[in-house]
């Protein structure tokens, strides 16, 4: 595992505060029906301030069209594609520059994952809940991890990631990488910068051991 990311980053202080902390990754949300939405000129005021760490920043959209994936591009590392964007429109991007987020429910979500495992791409894997596109705090059914690495071990685990549960959860599952939000806000898009330092930091421990 070499993915740790801290997500729905909405301010610049708070982007290089965690950037200080040193996970491999920080996410902004371009969605404008998320309570972390920030618009391109704000992502490309973050990306500015982290040009000096280690970090890769990922914009995480919802069904986007082809144009806004291409300028986002060029401006952060990562595009997180987090909708219900199917394998001919994800094929048109590079594997290094895209993440597929697929919200699990059921089983029949699993063929989903596999799909895009078989061609390359990394997956997360989030909880399913109707209507909203992540964010949610809700973990996903841990059968229903199970059965996804029974497909691939190349996968991100998000969904009620906290600094409480990452290092059980990691050691329990193996994912090749974490994702957290909503458990380390004090609200929407405000983090409590000390339950992000625990995050991080209990996340590197569990991959040392």
């Amino acid at each position: 595992m070499s993915f740790i990311k801290v997500c729905g980053i909405t301010t610049e202080a708070q982007a290089l505060e965690i950037a200080k902390m040193k996970p491999t990754h920080i996410g902004v949300i371009h969605f404008e029906k998320s309570p972390r939405h920030i618009d391109i000129y704000h992502i490309k005021k973050i990306k500015n301030l982290l040009k000096n760490y280690p970090v890769k920043l990922v914009a995480v959209v919802v069904n986007p069209k082809k144009s806004l994936i291409e300028e986002l591009l060029n401006i952060v590392d990562i595009v997180q594609l987090h909708g219900d964007e199917n394998l001919d429109f994800v094929k048109q991007f590079n594997k290094e520059k895209v993440i597929k987020a697929i919200r699990v429910k059921d089983e029949k979500f699993l063929k989903e994952i596999e799909k895009f495992s078989k061609k390359g791409y990394l997956v997360l894997i989030d909880a399913f809940k109707k209507g909203e596109y992540g964010g949610t705090g809700k973990q996903i059914d841990k059968n229903l991890v199970k059965e996804v690495l029974n497909i691939t071990d190349k996968f991100i685990l998000s969904g009620g990631l906290s600094d409480e549960n990452v290092y059980k959860l990691i050691k329990e599952f193996q994912p090749f990488g974490v994702d957290a939000s909503s458990k380390l806000e004090i609200k929407p898009g405000i983090k409590d910068l000390k339950k992000v330092k625990k995050y991080i930091e209990e996340a590197k421990k569990a991959l040392k051991q």
